[in-house]
């Protein structure tokens, strides 16, 4: 009977609810002659005589702050609003406007920077050589799209672009090795002994080698040619031949009837110039003259798009993928030993996609290659469709991608394209959704990124930036007129964003200020100030290959590269 009796009790509360006013009956065992006060629970008793909850110092204390804060908002509502009904209709509208445009310029990129008094001052001289620019040579004011526009006013002859030549800009992120060599100078070297042309029957160069024999190499299918020693073409008329050199290294930004044949003429350009500079004994000579270009246009850190070209001599021989690292290598850190102040330089892998992918297999047997041997110097992959992204498959039907995607990083070209339908009835952007979801570390040359709303939401959240490359963007006719340009909406809200350069040489630009200037002046135009311009330079270390203690570093030289500038601006008359 005890057994049953305790059993019962367990079922029981220990004592009576708190909120209950009903009086709990003896359990039956007491009623059975049991005595039941060994089994009370003391620890009971004691809990009863506890302060409730609402009865505790931190109540009482987060109610008062509650209660407080409640207050204040009240009264500051009251005050705004007794400052907003006092004014005139005309004063709250002025008012409304002040507090809305403020709004919008703190979102926009470097909008919340906090400037120094020094480049207060700075920033205002700077915007005055802007608006003296403006009015004397009306080139934004009197701005109308069309393709040679830039042809007609000479940007770098502004005071504006001067200033902008001289500013340190930080990392260049966005730009290729065939687009880095000065037409003149590849002219010049056509001139030089014991190289042979493949020249097409209309007359056009299809590629260049330097041999001291017949180049016993056949061309691939996508053109024909036959091989003839440059000086004896030089000898039939020297002028053709120099017009024809100058349009086939070049890019002319109304020459071309579509993306495929401006592809086809990129792809040529890119076949002439490796064939000229990676003839053994120019490749390091080469190098050395592009770091040189980086460097005095204010550039102190390169992230290098390259399909690392095979270098061969004049007897055929060709050397290997390693040889052509090893030579950048070295090339570099002689530089830096000369440079203090430049960072350095890492590698994009990025060879030329072609239409099927046949290649890709190759390409990811290269890129493993290239993490295992060069891991400090090499930092990601990437597909080059020289603008022809609309014949090409998606990126994310090539699966050997999405299997390195883990291993590799990404830094993939993406929405490049005016297409209306991409290949294998995918969407017409579906690169630009593919990059993201493989990874891409950054996104380059992507026109259609304002149309994905949910994407730039994760590219903010990633910290996954924009590669803008303006000029680029012009001369290969996808954007006529600038103040159009997908980047103006990325600037204005404030998303992740470098400037890059692509190929500036292919149209006679500095490395990276014309396109600062025209990011400045035509993009982001009336808003634009000395903010933006900070930003974007430390962007470029921001959203760089970096490790933390190597951006730390390189910040560090850009501040001190920075603060000079600054200094310049300030006394200037």
């Amino acid at each position: 009977m005890a057994t049953r009796g305790n059993k019962w009790l367990l079922r029981l509360p220990k004592y009576p609810p708190r909120y209950s006013t009903t009086r709990v009956n003896n359990p039956p065992d007491r009623a059975m002659g049991m005595n039941n006060d060994g089994n009370r629970n003391s620890d009971s008793d004691r809990d009863r005589d506890q302060p409730t909850k609402y009865a505790t110092v931190c109540w009482h204390i987060s109610l008062v702050i509650l209660i407080s804060t409640m207050i204040l908002a009240l009264v500051w509502t009251v005050y705004l609003s007794v400052d907003y009904y006092a004014c005139t209709q005309e004063g709250r509208f002025e008012k409304m406007r002040h507090d809305f445009l403020t709004r919008e310029r703190l979102r926009r990129v470097g909008g919340k920077l906090k400037l120094t008094d020094f480049e207060e001052m700075a920033n205002g001289r700077l915007l005055a050589i802007k608006q003296v620019d403006e009015e004397m040579h009306n080139i934004w004011s009197d701005y109308q799209p069309r393709p040679h526009f830039l042809s007609k006013y000479k940007i770098n002859e502004t005071d504006l672009y001067s200033v902008l030549r001289a500013m340190p800009k930080g990392g260049l992120l966005h730009v290729h090795d065939a687009g880095m060599f000065k037409t003149d100078r590849l002219i010049e070297l056509t001139k030089y002994s014991d190289l042979w042309a493949c020249v097409a029957i209309d007359g056009t160069f299809e590629d260049f080698r330097f041999s001291k024999n017949f180049p016993h190499i056949e061309p691939r299918g996508d053109y024909k040619c036959n091989w003839m020693m440059m000086s004896n073409f030089r000898q039939q008329d020297e002028n053709i031949a120099l017009k024809k050199l100058r349009d086939s290294l070049s890019i002319d930004s109304n020459g071309f009837t579509s993306a495929t044949d401006l592809a086809n003429h990129m792809r040529r350009a890119h076949r002439l110039i490796l064939g000229l500079i990676t003839y053994r004994p120019m490749w390091p000579t080469y190098l050395i003259s592009m770091l040189e270009d980086f460097y005095a246009d204010g550039v102190s850190y390169v992230e290098l798009r390259s399909s690392l070209p095979i270098m061969y001599d004049l007897i055929g021989s060709n050397y290997t993928i390693a040889d052509t690292v090893n030579t950048i290598i070295t090339t570099t850190n002689i530089f830096r030993s000369e440079h203090e102040d430049f960072v350095g330089m890492k590698l994009i892998y990025a060879p030329l996609r072609d239409h099927n992918d046949s290649n890709l297999d190759t390409y990811i047997a290269n890129a493993r290659f290239l993490k295992a041997n060069f891991p400090s110097f090499f930092i990601g992959f990437d597909l080059i469709n020289l603008g022809d992204e609309c014949n090409m498959p998606p990126l994310g039907d090539s699966v050997q991608l999405l299997h390195i995607s883990k291993e590799i990083d990404f830094y993939f070209h993406a929405g490049e394209s005016r297409c209306v339908n991409s290949t294998k009835g995918s969407t017409p952007d579906a690169n630009v959704v593919d990059a993201l979801l493989l990874g891409s570390k950054r996104i380059g040359n992507s026109l259609k990124l304002p149309l994905h709303t949910e994407m730039l939401k994760v590219m903010r959240l990633l910290k996954v930036a924009a590669e803008v490359c303006p000029l680029s963007n012009y001369h290969m006719q996808y954007v006529n007129d600038f103040s159009q340009h997908p980047a103006a909406y990325l600037i204005a809200a404030g998303y992740p964003i470098v400037v890059g350069s692509d190929y500036p040489y292919f149209w006679n630009a500095a490395p990276l200020t014309d396109d600062f200037y025209v990011a400045f002046v035509g993009i982001a135009n009336g808003q634009a100030n000395l903010r933006l311009l900070k930003q974007l330079a430390m962007n470029s270390f921001m959203y760089s290959a970096l490790n933390e203690v190597e951006k730390r570093k390189a910040l560090s030289i850009w501040q001190h590269n920075w603060d000079q500038w600054i200094a310049g601006i300030v006394r200037l008359v």
